[in-house]
């Protein structure tokens, strides 16, 4: 794998743009580049695409945009504990977020410099006169970049509203150019790329590209754009598709049954790309190779901790502690999502006291100091509850109820409180899919978030429910409009 580095002013602030591309997705860098030397063979240009599929890794990264806006925003977590300064986390946990937040700035940063991947690859591949041994290859690999960019334009756009909409590498002139285009013109372009992509994006891949994103991918990310517009007829299209494909299923397991196993086996070391997964992050244990950060952060900060089944202690950060709230979430049957979910505390080896602090073993890795543990982004079990709720037929979120040994909607024994489909359907997706960093996009999408939000005690308004601007961006070229906050 080869470095690409470049350098750039983006969206009106300086940020270096260093990354990496890989032969494999998770493979480790070897040698440098410059770009001059680079997309000169097919070699090369594949190299490029998956530097792109690190851009998701960079998005999605424990403490990055998605898992502070989806996770930390929420109700699913608190900080207990945690070393250093966690100022930035403490305010965004509390709903007083200021423009000149870290956290915020940094993600900002990251979003754009990978959309400047994004878009260089997908340049190189319209300009190259590389023959392909595949003239469909071409085609995918551009499909590929495409997907990624609009995943994450899609993660910025419901954090942040109205943003900056490049679709072309731009010079540090032409980037005081771009402003922030309007939310609908977003999702109108997201829609078209999304559609273009999953025309040209196999069903499945084999050996080495298992892992790469399908058409079935880009269906489901199409399907979310479709539900946050409210455009439900569409949604529920997308959302056929991939059910009527049988490509995948809640038995993740393959073992022929669909039980409470198959939940547990989604999050087990070394579960890879199982056949409920939809999309998901690709991670590589081991020194020197691209690791996972997810169990750092979600586990506690506590010197006498140790993961499950080990004696050697592991100190985490302390940061996205499961909350009281999301414990009592899970049903009195639910015993094992629940124990994945939020698992209980520790035990204290040295004076044999448990300690009640509870975590999630969703990202559970043993090799806690290079782990390698893939991160789910779409499972099977969102499609069928996001069908629910496209359609408003309960029978599709019965399914996922009815893996772990529950009733479903509709049938004696459904916990009464929640008495309408909508209300149903709300409470199964944070049970079966927390920390999988859809909390806050579902309860803003369904119109819920200041309601829930504020009941349990959150300082939340409707100015709240968008990131503000960093203003760093805004210092540079006050063109930029701030949102309230």
């Amino acid at each position: 794998m080869k470095y690409l580095k470049h350098s750039l002013i983006y969206f009106l602030m300086a940020v270096g743009a260093f990354s990496c591309s890989q032969d494999q997705l998770d493979q480790y860098p070897e040698t440098r580049l410059t770009e001059g030397s680079f997309y000169t063979s097919e070699a090369q240009i594949v190299q490029a695409v998956n530097d792109v599929y690190r851009q998701l890794n960079r998005t999605y990264a424990a403490s990055g945009l998605v898992d502070l806006y989806g996770e930390l925003y929420s109700d699913n977590t608190y900080i207990e504990f945690s070393g250093g300064s966690t100022t930035f986390e403490d305010d965004i946990k509390a709903f007083r977020i200021q423009p000149n937040n870290g956290l915020i700035q940094t993600a900002w940063n990251n979003s754009y410099n990978s959309i400047y991947i994004c878009n260089n690859a997908i340049e190189q591949l319209e300009k190259t006169k590389v023959q392909f041994s595949n003239p469909a290859l071409k085609d995918r690999l551009k499909a590929e970049a495409t997907f990624i960019r609009s995943l994450i334009f899609f993660n910025m756009v419901r954090v942040w509203g109205d943003i900056p909409l490049p679709l072309k590498v731009v010079s540090a002139d032409e980037s005081y150019t771009y402003l922030r285009e309007k939310k609908e013109a977003v999702y109108q372009q997201l829609i078209t790329d999304l559609k273009a992509s999953k025309l040209a994006l196999p069903e499945k891949y084999t050996g080495t590209d298992v892992g790469r994103v399908t058409k079935y991918a880009a269906a489901a990310i199409l399907a979310k754009v479709y539900l946050t517009i409210g455009d439900k007829a569409n949604a529920a299209k997308e959302l056929k598709e991939i059910i009527d494909s049988n490509a995948y299923s809640l038995d993740a397991n393959q073992d022929g049954k669909v039980n409470s196993a198959d939940y547990a086996f989604n999050f087990a070391p070394g579960t890879k790309n199982s056949k409920e997964s939809v999309l998901e992050l690709q991670f590589l244990a081991g020194q020197n190779a691209v690791n996972s950060n997810y169990q750092q952060t979600y586990t506690p900060y506590h010197w006498a901790f140790h993961l499950p089944g080990s004696t050697e202690t592991f100190r985490g950060s302390g940061l996205n502690s499961p909350s009281p709230d999301l414990t009592n979430e899970f049903e009195t049957a639910d015993t094992v999502r629940k124990n994945i979910s939020v698992y209980p505390g520790y035990v204290n080896l040295e004076t044999g006291a448990f300690i009640k602090y509870p975590f999630t073993q969703k990202f559970y890795d043993p090799n806690w100091r290079y782990p390698g543990q893939n991160v789910e982004l779409v499972r099977y079990a969102d499609v069928l509850l996001s069908y629910s709720e496209a359609t408003g037929d309960p029978s599709y979120l019965n399914q996922v109820r009815e893996r772990v040994g529950l009733p479903g909607y509709g049938k004696a024994g459904y916990p009464a409180k929640y008495n309408s489909l909508a209300l149903a359907i709300e409470h199964e997706r944070r049970a079966e899919l927390c920390f999988e960093f859809h909390r806050f996009f579902d309860l803003v999408r369904t119109g819920r978030a200041v309601e829930v939000l504020k009941s349990k005690g959150f300082n939340i308004t409707d100015s709240k429910l968008l990131f503000p601007i960093p203003q760093s961006a805004i210092d540079v070229n006050p063109q930029l409009t701030q949102n309230a906050y």
